[in-house]
């Protein structure tokens, strides 16, 4: 009898966007002290975070402060086998003076570089930068991408009220570019503020808001035509942006305004060369995503340990009715396997 051919070994399942905590940050929210100019609190047995005076709620500080063995736990049931870590949003802190801004994205790139040389396997890192600084953003993001191995960067959709088509973050796209490093771009800091101000709209609506305009504002400033080799990730599924891009076109081909940024094609074309995570919390959004831009560019996202994230990625997108196997394995880590270029796996049991 001949002997039977071994299974081909399935894509690892590989979730973008998870966040941590730094232990630094854990230790000073265990004496009440700050960390970076943030100060960790428990208001009516939820912890949030105080930055600049405002309050940002975090989900379960139990689970921010889980040891990595925990984490890893959590994952295994979850199928989930490689998490990529980046700092909690509220953390980035572009507000903080550029040196400080420098140390505490070096404190945070160390200790996700020392993650990922302890599981190799299980875990890869993106850096967090002091975006406050291109100059110190574009030396820290050689730093942690040439020396301490990670794959790129979680960036704020804004820094400081600027869009990514401002002339003073050109420098950062473009060291990404060069270094063919990965940028996370993730809700930082949501404008407007007041009209949001009630019923968590700052959150449910403003976050898929602020990336809405991350996407469209490089979209529009010719950013993609100037480095096409630039690896954009976008989080909550690019916010409205792919639901939204018909309009988009419209007014690409009737209006003056949106081609002044030098963009040369439509939007959808440029739509089409970013990445966006599956954290939709709906089927049907997501299957309109991989319409849009296809499978290939759809990957794996939870947002965990967040109250808002998926508590099942993994089994979202097994379910998710109209995609082929084919589009699963993708989006649930085929497309990273290829982005982040992790050596092929050994057959997973």
């Amino acid at each position: 009898m001949s002997p039977q051919p071994s299974p081909s070994p399935r894509p690892r399942r590989i979730d973008i966007h998870t966040h941590f905590l730094p232990q630094g940050a854990v230790a000073a929210q265990q004496t009440g002290a700050e960390w970076f100019g943030t100060r960790l609190e428990i208001v009516d047995g939820r912890p949030s975070a105080i930055t600049l005076g405002r309050r940002f709620p975090l989900g379960s500080l139990s689970h921010f402060q889980q040891s990595m063995e925990s984490r890893l736990e959590v994952m295994s049931n979850r199928n989930v086998d490689i998490q990529v870590l980046s700092l909690l949003p509220p953390l980035y802190r572009y507000d903080l003076a550029p040196s400080l801004g420098v140390a505490a994205a070096e404190h945070v790139n160390d200790e996700i570089a020392a993650i990922t040389r302890r599981w190799p396997t299980r875990f890869r890192g993106l850096a967090t930068l002091p975006l406050q600084d291109p100059a110190a953003a574009v030396r820290e993001l050689e730093r942690a991408v040439s020396i301490l191995g990670l794959d790129g960067a979680a960036v704020g959709t804004n820094v400081r009220g600027a869009n990514w088509d401002h002339p003073t973050l050109f420098p950062v796209l473009e060291a990404a570019a060069r270094l063919r490093a990965l940028l996370f771009v993730h809700p930082e800091s949501v404008r407007p503020r007041e009209p949001l101000a009630h019923f968590y709209l700052g959150n449910l609506i403003g976050n898929p808001f602020e990336t809405t305009v991350a996407v469209a504002s490089i979209i529009f400033s010719g950013v993609l035509d100037r480095l096409p080799d630039l690896r954009l990730c976008f989080a909550h599924g690019g916010g409205y942006a792919c639901f939204g891009i018909g309009r988009m076109d419209h007014g690409y081909s009737v209006r003056d305004e949106p081609r002044v940024g030098g963009a040369r094609l439509i939007p959808t074309d440029y739509l089409r060369t970013m990445y966006f995570d599956s954290l939709t919390h709906s089927h049907q959004a997501l299957r309109y995503i991989v319409e849009a831009v296809g499978a290939e560019h759809v990957v794996m996202g939870s947002d965990y340990p967040a109250d808002m994230g998926s508590v099942d990625p993994v089994a979202f997108v097994e379910t998710c009715a109209g995609l082929s196997q084919n589009d699963r394995e993708a989006i649930l880590g085929g497309n990273l396997e290829r982005l982040l270029r992790i050596p092929p796996a050994v057959l997973l049991e």
